[in-house]
Order: C-alpha cells, then structure tokens, then sequence
C-alpha cells in the first residue's frame, strides 16, 4: 500500500473514533450485563495534558531548593509565589514572631510544640522530622509524648504489662468525658509495670531524655508510683497533675509501675531544656475534637508547659465525604469552631493547620485526584487564614491535582497502595519540605531583625 493510502487509512480511522467519542453515551451502554464505556474525547486530551508532570523526587527538590534559595536571595518571591509557602492571617509572617522568639529562648525555657493529626502522622512519621530539624538548631531531646500502653513508633516504643482500658474523643467515647491534652486517657485499676525506650536512630543524642512526666486526672483516687526505683504516692489537686522524675543524663529507657485507681493522660520523655515536640495521631480523626476537652485541662497544660505552636494535620477523613459544596461548608463551620476554641484557650500559642494531601479514587478505570479536592483545600485554607491561625498547603506543596498517583509510581514509592497515606520515604519527604519552609520563615524572622 502507498504512503498516502497508509495516511488515508489512518485518518478514516481516527475520524471514526472522534466520531464514536462525540455520540457515545457518557454514562456508556449496557450489553449483556456489562457496562461499555468510551472515552470522551475531552477525556484523551486531558490525559495528554496531564503526561509531562515532573518526577516527584525532582518535584520535591526544587521544592527544597526554593525553601534554601530564598532564605537569603528572594523572601518576597518565595513568600507570594511558592507552592510550598505558608498562609498566614492579616498580619502576615509577623503572626510567627512570638513563636521566633520562644525558640531563641529555648535553652533558658523550654517550650513545646504538639503535633495533632490523622492517620497520617502515625507512628511518629512526618513529626519526627521536624522534632529533628527543631532539636538540632535550638536544642532539646527526647521524643515527648507516649502513650500509657504498648506503642512502637519510629523513635521510641513503650510496653505495658496489661491492656488497660482506653477512651478517646475520636474513638471509643468515655460516657463521664474527662479527657486529656492528647483527647484520650487511660483508666488504671490495676498494677501495671510499662517500659519506655528511645531508639537512637542516627542520633543518639537528641533521641536520650532526663525527665519523665506523669500526666493524671482530677478524679484519680488513689494512685502509688515507682519510677525507675524512686517511689511516690501523688495527689490529684487539679484538673490535670504533673508527677516529674529527674533520670540520668542522656537516659534512653525508663521503667514505671503504677498501683491504684487514676485516670493516666500519658507520658511525657524530654530534656530539661530546649524544644519538646510531640506526636499525637488520631486514626479516623477530623480534628473535631478539641472542643470535647476541657479549658481548664488544655489551659494548664499549655501554660505549665509553654505550649508555643499547635499543628494540626486534619482533612482527609472528610475529603471523601464531602460531595457538595454545603457538606464542605459544614465541616470548615465545624473547624472554625475548634480553631476559636484553641485560640480562648491559649491566646499566645500560635497554630499552623496542614491540609490534606492529594488523594486518588478511581473513575472510569483510572485513579485521579477526588474532583471535591481543590474546592476542599481552597475552602479550608480561607476557613483557616480568616480564623487568625496559619496555614501550610500540602496538596499543593506535594504537586497539586494527580499527584499521588506519581507519589505512588515513584522508585522507591513515596506512597501507598492506597493512593492516601505515605510510606516511610514519603512521610520523610513531606517533613523535609515542611522543615525547610518553617526555618525559611524563622531566617526571614532573624533577617527582618538584622542578625543575618
């Protein structure tokens, strides 16, 4: 056949399935008890415009780069421009200030920073990192919070003789509420005896602590402790107690027995001085909790602990649930709530809320980003920014619409099967990019004062 022939073939060929694409049912044709569909030709075109999307690794880079770059080159550029920036309300970068100078500080007092958020920040992942980065420029060690119960994260675990019985907020509700810092406690009426250990990791010496603190409730009855052989009986005089024990320098275990009837709110492992980071994951968790925890518990806890900044990593629980644009609104109402409550509570801690990630379901055969996304993250990132508190786009930061898929399909995989939830490599990624962007703003902060 002639080469003219060859090319009049193949345009009646594809003039054909144009035609076929145009006058195809959208919803295609049942035949036999299947379902036929067609691509839309709309369809073909948007799966060309989607191919020459970058490498994630190269994507992240540049990322990272941009964060480094303009530390010192281009703050503004960075600031208005960057996938990767942080939102802040009307008093822009300043609204971290506070924040700034606590850590300058925190060699002489100590300060803390919580990590609230879905499953994805399980088993220490993502807050890890940025405990890290935080601990090596401004000191401190330890990985904070443990839970009173068998626990094993990617910087300590813990081993609790029994299977206390356990009430959340997010999970299985306690009828009479009382919950603590973290939105749960633990009821002890036993004798258990937990071990907690610190794994060294690549650095020994941010992962050691040489505190232990108890954390239990007002209604706590009777309650006898023993803390690496050093024994006590404490009273409940508050809402919220603090029994602390001194360890060894550079401690990486402890041991604690506890005997009686109390409510535990958990474990605190950290340095006397420095940065003290904690991780508290909610598995299923929207972040429609903190309202459910008492002022007065959440006020001296924050206060006696000089709670600095609260993150609070919620939004994919809700994405898939939220089909229409009222669906969004009533969650943003609910999460507005919660931010004006954390901000009664504890006016000078500053917040930074960390939205959803891209996530993929599948449509016609093929995972795409949920088609609610970009309306969620836009209607939350106002809902934030309006309510006085900051906001870091992770959707956008990762490589905004269908971005997971590419997350998933790279060597290694920067995520799961599941198209939502990073793997460990991920996680490492996402706090990296986060870390940089923090320490952006805080050479930003030391460069509008002149110590740069």
């Amino acid at each position: 056949m002639r080469r003219s022939g060859i090319a009049l073939f193949i345009f009646c060929v594809l003039s054909m399935l144009a035609i076929l694409s145009a006058v195809f049912p959208a919803d295609g044709v049942e035949l036999a008890g299947l379902k036929l569909r067609f691509p839309s030709l709309q369809d073909v075109l948007a799966m060309e415009e989607e191919e020459p999307a970058l490498d994630p690794a190269v994507l992240l880079e540049q990322r990272r780069a941009a964060a480094r770059d303009a530390a010192h080159d281009n703050f503004a550029d960075f600031m208005q421009h960057d996938p990767a920036r942080i939102y802040f309300p009307t008093r822009g970068p300043e609204y971290f200030d506070p924040l700034f100078e606590k850590l300058d500080s925190a060699m002489e007092r100590p300060l803390r920073i919580i990590h609230y958020g879905d499953s994805q920040i399980e088993e220490d992942r993502i807050t890890s990192g940025f405990r890290k980065t935080l601990q090596e420029r401004f000191g401190g060690s330890g990985p904070g919070y443990m839970s009173l119960s068998t626990q094993y994260t990617l910087t300590a675990r813990s081993t609790c003789s029994a299977d206390l019985p356990r009430y959340s907020v997010y999970g299985v509700k306690s009828a009479d509420g009382g919950y603590g810092p973290f939105a749960d406690f633990v009821q002890l009426d036993t004798t258990v005896d937990v071990s907690f250990s610190a794994l060294k990791r690549d650095d020994a010496d941010r992962a050691c602590f040489d505190r232990l603190t108890l954390l239990y409730g007002g209604d706590s009855l009777s309650l006898n402790v023993v803390c690496n052989g050093v024994s006590r009986r404490p009273e409940a005089r508050a809402a919220i107690n603090f029994e602390c024990f001194s360890l060894a320098d550079s401690s990486l275990s402890a041991n604690l027995s506890l005997d009686g009837k109390a409510d535990i709110y958990g474990v605190l492992l950290d340095s006397d001085r420095g940065v003290r980071v904690d991780n508290v994951a909610m598995r299923g968790c929207s972040g429609e909790v903190f309202t459910s925890i008492p002022s007065e518990v959440l006020g001296t806890f924050f206060a006696r602990e000089n709670v600095a900044m609260v993150i609070l990593q919620y939004g994919g629980n809700s994405v898939p649930f939220s089909t229409t644009s009222k669906a969004i609104s009533s969650y943003m109402s609910r999460i507005r709530r919660q931010l004006s409550y954390l901000g009664k509570v504890s006016p000078d801690t500053r917040i930074l809320f960390i939205g959803p990630s891209d996530m993929s379901t599948r449509v016609n055969g093929r995972m795409v980003s949920y088609p609610v996304l970009d309306e969620f993250v836009d209607s939350l990132r106002n809902t934030v920014v309006s309510s006085g508190a900051a906001y870091w786009d992770l959707y956008s930061a990762m490589g905004g619409h269908n971005s997971m898929v590419r997350w998933v399909n790279a060597d290694p995989p920067l995520a799961g099967s599941d198209h939502v939830h990073f793997t460990p490599a991920g996680s490492e990624k996402v706090s990296g990019m986060l870390s940089d962007t923090f320490m952006l703003y805080y050479e930003y902060y030391r460069w509008r004062k002149g110590d740069d």
